[in-house]
């Protein structure tokens, strides 16, 4: 097999194992997860750039850093060059009703070893771009090891694999599913519904 096409497929073989293994690589947390979701976050983004409150919120934010202190990381010790927060658009729309597009941003604490459960912090879309105002961190309950957020009629969506007090760290053994809902003052869990993975 040494004809142009045959050398093509070696390639893309080649290239889609590559990212297969990096998606799978102990404490690439939210790396990891963006690879997974990354044609929705990606279409997430096109579409909040048809308007201009939503392209600087996107665009000019850098989101990791907004996150960080939410997320009460323990302390890095000297030389900890593993210590990257890393953080990702999932979902933009207007969750509290006043006409103005709220952005779920996923983000953990990094980690050498096993990625550390994610959260889903959501932002108000009434404070300005350089000052995003935290509303709720969702999906604390749960040790989720993967994250899909969806944005459906004023409601936030999360599922993903995660993690029992029953399994080790690395070995998530239930799929689960919550939906919040803004009350006025703060998100409430509306529904959950956790399924063993067998």
């Amino acid at each position: 097999m040494s004809s142009p096409r045959a050398r093509r497929f070696r390639v893309w073989a080649s290239t889609a194992a590559l990212a297969t293994s990096l998606a799978t690589i102990p404490g690439a947390g939210v790396a990891g997860a963006a690879t997974v979701e990354s044609a929705a976050a990606q279409a997430t983004a096109a579409t909040a750039r048809k308007t201009g409150q939503a392209a600087d919120r996107l665009d000019r934010i850098d989101w990791a850093a907004v996150v960080e202190p939410s997320l009460n990381c323990p302390e890095p010790g000297p030389n900890a060059t593993w210590y990257v927060v890393r953080a990702r658009v999932a979902a933009v729309g207007d969750l509290t009703r006043d006409g103005r597009r709220e952005t779920v941003v996923v983000s953990s604490c990094p980690s050498p070893t096993s990625s550390n459960p994610l959260i889903a912090f959501v932002y108000d879309g009434a404070s300005g771009s350089q000052t995003p105002h935290l509303l709720g961190k969702l999906g604390k309950n749960r040790y989720f090891k993967s994250l899909k957020t969806t944005i459906r009629h004023g409601r936030v969506h999360l599922r993903g694999k995660a993690v029992s007090r029953q399994a080790p760290n690395c070995c998530p053994d239930l799929i689960v599913s919550q939906t919040y809902a803004w009350n006025g003052t703060k998100f409430r869990r509306t529904t959950e519904k956790a399924t063993r993975i067998s």
